[in-house]
């Protein structure tokens, strides 16, 4: 084997074996995706409020980060991940399956179509942004101590579970 080869492999198997890890450690993937959607929903957030200037492209970013993430977030709540990792999930997810999953898939459709009105400047996406947020507000838990424990900016809505 040369030697561009054997580094390759073990590339290789440096990348998958994180991979594997990732796989399983749900609690830490969905924390990162909190993380990454708090991060995301942050500019906006500052934007609807008037504190900084509207910018399309960062708002169409952020909701087409945010998703892009829901599909994969709503598949890392296997049995077992209930406890543990400092998970502040609600027992509801796995009490109520299919209307997690459903209120995922709603969701997901809000941040579809919340993303291309961005380009319509403010007034055109508040609408959009305000659809999101009702359908995501009752599935979350809006306490400042969870956002800081999942990595979300304390005191801004994100229109995303806060149950990582």
């Amino acid at each position: 084997m040369t030697r561009v080869s054997l580094t390759l492999v073990m590339i290789c198997g440096i990348f998958g074996a994180g991979i594997a890890f990732a796989a399983e450690d749900p609690i830490k993937e969905r924390r990162a995706i909190m993380k990454s959607n708090g991060d995301a929903v942050k500019g906006v957030s500052a934007m609807l409020k008037g504190e900084k200037p509207y910018d399309a492209k960062e708002v169409e970013t952020a909701m087409k980060s945010i998703n892009g993430s829901i599909t994969k977030f709503v598949t890392l709540f296997p049995k077992g991940s209930e406890t543990g990792g400092e998970t502040a999930a609600k027992p509801e997810i796995w009490n109520n399956k299919d209307e997690f999953e459903t209120t995922a898939k709603q969701l997901d459709g809000a941040t579809v179509k919340a993303a291309p009105a961005a380009p319509n400047g403010l007034d055109g996406f508040r609408p959009r942004w305000a659809m999101s947020a009702k359908i995501a507000k009752p599935a979350m838990r809006n306490s400042a101590s969870t956002r800081n424990r999942c990595g979300s900016p304390s005191g801004s809505f994100s229109p995303v579970w806060v149950i990582c």
